[in-house]
């Protein structure tokens, strides 16, 4: 039970990656709250957690909209006595070069991947300001760290949130405030085939043809949540400023 007792806020936690963080953390012992855009999808994934014994609650918005995510957060700071972890998981994916996107699909991507993870922290970090405690976990790709082709707003994007980690690490280190980030490669999730099916079209998603990365296989939801797990624990409190990149070796070459 690493996290008993915590309060986790996970936007993008409908499905997916911050579905299975949410599921990992509620078995820890934490009480999730999760955040996004289909609420009927998010309280079939809460439902799932609590079936197993875990707390968890959805709250609908989106987190690229001011106005949604300020009400939100007032809400479930109403709902629980602290935010104790933040994990920015919400994002999206679209294919582009510079020269074939349009304003509007640049707009949706950087301002769901990027602009809603600061309009995110700033309603959670004040709290764990004042008790001098407090774990931001962000997930970008490992597309931050060493770009991807066809996929412009998509890698400016993360890489944004790499730098945005640094910077948030620094600012509330004082604080006792530690700020990781997570880069995962090729992950088994909807999201996940969708890129593979852009960049493979002819529609071959058997493990073999998907599976580049050296240890050849994807990464699962479940990966990165063990991995979201310890950020989140005592068990890295000496760890702020980082990232974890879980990519089965793909950077190293």
């Amino acid at each position: 039970m690493k996290l008993k007792g915590k309060v986790a806020v996970i936007t993008g936690g409908t499905i997916g990656i911050g579905a299975a963080i949410g599921r990992v953390f509620a078995s820890e012992g934490a009480r999730a709250a999760l955040i996004g855009r289909n609420g009927a999808q998010g309280e079939k994934t809460c439902e799932s957690i609590r079936s197993e014994g875990g707390e968890c609650k959805f709250y609908v918005a989106d987190v690229s909209k001011a106005d949604q995510v300020g009400e939100v957060a007032a809400q479930i700071l109403k709902d629980f006595p602290q935010v104790d972890i933040l994990v920015n998981n919400a994002g999206i994916w679209r294919p582009g070069r510079v020269t074939d996107l349009d304003e509007e699909t640049w707009d949706s991507v950087l301002d769901t991947n990027l602009k809603g993870m600061f309009l995110v922290s700033r309603h959670f970090l004040p709290g764990m300001m004042e008790r001098k405690w407090g774990v931001v976990i962000n997930v970008a790709s490992v597309a931050g760290l060493v770009g991807a082709a066809d996929a412009s707003s998509y890698a400016a994007s993360k890489g944004g949130i790499v730098n945005l980690s640094r910077s948030m690490a620094l600012d509330y280190a004082p604080f006792n405030v530690r700020v990781n980030c997570l880069c995962p490669g090729m992950t088994e999730t909807a999201q996940g085939h969708t890129v593979v099916a852009h960049y493979k079209p002819d529609g071959d998603q058997t493990e073999e043809k998907r599976n580049w990365q050296p240890l050849r296989r994807v990464c699962m939801p479940d990966d990165v949540a063990k991995a979201a797990l310890y950020l989140a624990s005592d068990d890295a409190e000496f760890m702020t400023g980082s990232m974890f990149v879980l990519d089965g070796g793909l950077t190293a070459q």
